[in-house]
């Protein structure tokens, strides 16, 4: 019998149910196939992440943040690439603009990221704090 493709939106529907329910594990493989479906979906990566942290499992929670920094830098970079071949002239002089006024980082992607991102990088600094420091045990 054939699979049943499912949409994104399904699947984050039922990984969210799965959270409800307790099934931690259960819920991390579903997050897991939205994200693996569709690599720039925010709502999969923050689940992940907050499902990671509720385990202690700062690793994977690690894993998971520089993935998803690293999906919305690649989307960046391949954008500005598809611009930049269509408008050759605008992009070079841009580029050269944007340098200048110090828009861009050492990597060429903008200085500015969108909310998400930025929340991401603050809790990729946590996390490795965390690791570094291990917690102390309760008495």
């Amino acid at each position: 019998m054939a699979a049943i493709k499912k949409s994104k939106n399904e699947l984050l529907r039922e990984a969210r149910s799965l959270e409800l329910e307790g099934r931690t594990n259960d819920a991390i493989k579903g997050y897991g196939l939205v994200v693996s479906k569709d690599p720039l979906n925010a709502v999969a990566y923050n689940r992940l992440m907050i499902l990671y942290r509720k385990l202690k499992d700062y690793r994977k929670e690690l894993a998971i943040i520089k993935k998803a920094i690293g999906a919305y830098e690649k989307d960046i970079k391949k954008d500005q690439l598809t611009w930049k071949k269509a408008h050759n002239e605008s992009a070079r002089l841009s580029l050269s603009l944007a340098k200048s006024m110090g828009l861009l980082n050492d990597k060429g992607l903008p200085i500015y990221e969108e909310p998400h991102i930025l929340t991401w990088r603050k809790r990729l600094d946590t996390v490795r704090k965390k690791i570094k420091t291990p917690e102390k045990p309760q008495k």
